[in-house]
């Protein structure tokens, strides 16, 4: 009930102050840069199989873009704002436009938009697609998309060996929605990494699905890489095969790591700057993370955790507000203008 109560009031305030135009009020004290943090752009046929929280539709990029400059805003890149959490003071116009994993219609839709706007963006590239090697989450949404959660959970637990797993599986929430969170959680903590993998691209390939021919469908290919780095979009590291990197030893983690970096610069002719951890949370990565990629060079690195960046932020634990199409554009300027923080800083916590 106090969740319910608490969204309704978020929901409210944002709302208000968009309307009345009252939330550029606090930007004045707004104690950090905020980060966006997207992934799909548009709607190509060639990722109707992925879910909707990773999609924003192109007319809604658009709006948001235009609401961020009528506001005095400019778009960064994720280098341009560690350059400013260095500076003397924070400016208040920032704000930096991220889009993770690497889709090709982060070239073919995004650039175009990017390019009218005069904005710009920085993408996050899993490398291993480029190579047609498409990580077990995709086989997870594509095999979702078309068997729905409980013939997936009910595939999975016909090829799991333990029971208590199978058991895990037969059990889920009977809503859709609620199964399918519950079935994700399950795959990405409660299965060994290569059980997992094993029997999604099993169960993927069974169903006539294809590695290679997907990759070159979804994702972006080095041309479209060079292509988006010389329009001035910045690209940053984001592992070769999208593993959660907590779940692997210091040696698996930097190949992961190390692996995306050479092959971006390889591509790029030049240095990478920047890393996106897989998945994002908190327990997501952990020290040997944080060292390898201080070894390598980086300059920061960005988590999906929320909030505003300043001067305190950890530069390997950066933060970002998570936007897609379902995300109500009131919420996301109060978010960018720091209302929310502001009221968190004098005891009203109206995160959700």
């Amino acid at each position: 009930m106090k969740h319910k109560i608490k969204i309704v009031m978020r929901r409210w305030l944002a709302r208000v102050l968009h309307a009345t135009g009252l939330r550029a009020a606090f930007r004045g004290s707004r104690q950090g840069i905020p980060v966006l943090m997207f992934h799909c752009v548009g709607s190509p046929a060639s990722t109707d199989y992925l879910p909707g929280h990773m999609k924003i539709s192109e007319g809604k990029l658009r709006k948001l873009l235009a609401l961020l400059a009528r506001s005095g805003y400019s778009t960064r890149t994720v280098s341009d704002v560690l350059a400013d959490l260095e500076g003397e003071a924070l400016p208040a116009d920032r704000v930096a436009l991220t889009f993770d994993d690497g889709y090709r219609d982060n070239h073919d839709v995004l650039l175009p938009i990017l390019q009218e706007q005069g904005a710009t963006a920085t993408i996050y590239v899993q490398t291993g697609p480029m190579k047609g090697r498409l990580n077990w989450l995709h086989h997870y949404f594509w095999v979702l998309h078309a068997q729905g959660p409980h013939a997936l959970a009910e595939l999975l637990a016909q090829q799991l060996g333990k029971e208590h797993q199978r058991a895990d599986l037969r059990s889920l929430p009977p809503d859709p929605t609620a199964a399918e969170y519950e079935m994700k959680r399950f795959l990405k903590y409660e299965v060994t990494p290569e059980d997992r993998d094993r029997v999604l691209a099993r169960i993927f390939s069974d169903l006539g699905g294809d590695d290679a021919e997907l990759a070159r469908a979804v994702y972006l290919g080095p041309d479209e890489c060079r292509a988006l780095d010389k329009a001035g979009v910045e690209l940053g590291a984001h592992t070769v095969n999208h593993l959660i990197l907590s779940s692997l030893d210091a040696t698996r983690q930097r190949l992961e790591i190390e692996g995306s970096l050479r092959d971006l610069e390889s591509w790029l002719g030049h240095g990478v700057q920047t890393f996106a951890y897989p998945y994002g949370r908190t327990w997501d990565f952990n020290e040997a993370t944080l060292q390898i990629l201080a070894e390598l060079g980086f300059r920061g690195a960005l988590t999906a955790m929320p909030g505003l960046n300043d001067r305190g932020t950890p530069r390997f634990e950066l933060r970002r507000l998570a936007v897609n199409e379902d995300s109500d554009l009131a919420d996301v300027m109060c978010e960018v203008d720091g209302v929310f923080a502001w009221f968190a800083r004098r005891g009203l916590n109206l995160a959700v």
